[in-house]
């Protein structure tokens, strides 16, 4: 059983990595930095750099059978972490996380426009100018259930690496706030998702103190 373990912290994003706990069960850690991925800075910024591994980890590192992808941010805290993703995913061919504060798409965009509209900095200082109108017009059921794209399982099959495609290109093309498309790719294509209800759980936990999501 082949798995892939992908982060990617490009820019020097997070300046305190915590590292993955050693697992109780074998896989490959893979983590993307500007000396391993290096910048394009002509062409697009680290955020949206890092969303290439995100979107391509079954590409750029190939033939693996499961990849997890986990934020810098975060960190597999327990030695059953990967064990307990797997299991989450069981027969499906992807788990994700049910959002922890907002449950569908238009709340996530209303969310979005209420902060940007106090030019609330955080928000302001990454996603200003961002297409989310011309997003929100691609989605034809904006009450699809939101998911958070912190960490996530899937299965490398065809039709999960043409969700993922399709999901890179509504991140370049409209917004890079990933979790706005997620679930409106996931719908498009024939893919069984698993749902992990609890996003605050022993064996996965965003490590940032102040992780907003």
């Amino acid at each position: 059983m082949k798995i892939a373990v992908i982060s990617a912290n490009l820019g020097g994003f997070e300046q305190n990595i915590v590292e993955n706990v050693k697992q109780s069960v074998e896989y490959d850690q893979f983590r993307f930095t500007d000396k391993n991925f290096p910048p394009r800075y002509n062409s697009m910024t680290p955020r949206l750099q890092a969303r290439i591994p995100k979107c391509f980890g079954w590409q750029m590192v190939p033939d693996y059978k499961y990849y997890l992808w986990v934020d810098s941010a975060a960190a597999l805290l327990h030695k059953d972490s990967v064990k307990w993703f797997l299991e989450q995913l069981g027969d499906n061919d992807i788990a994700v996380f049910k959002h922890p504060n907002r449950k569908t798409i238009d709340e996530e965009a209303g969310y979005l426009l209420t902060r940007l509209s106090a030019k609330d900095a955080y928000i302001t200082s990454r996603y200003d100018g961002e297409l989310l109108d011309d997003q929100m017009a691609e989605i034809n059921d904006p009450n699809l259930p939101l998911y958070g794209t912190t960490a996530f399982i899937y299965r490398d099959t065809y039709d999960v690496r043409n969700m993922l495609k399709e999901w890179w290109y509504h991140i370049s093309r409209f917004h890079t706030i990933d979790q706005i498309s997620l679930p409106y790719v996931l719908n498009q294509f024939p893919v069984k998702v698993s749902v992990i209800e609890d996003y605050i759980n022993p064996y996965f936990t965003p490590t940032r103190k102040k992780n907003r999501v």
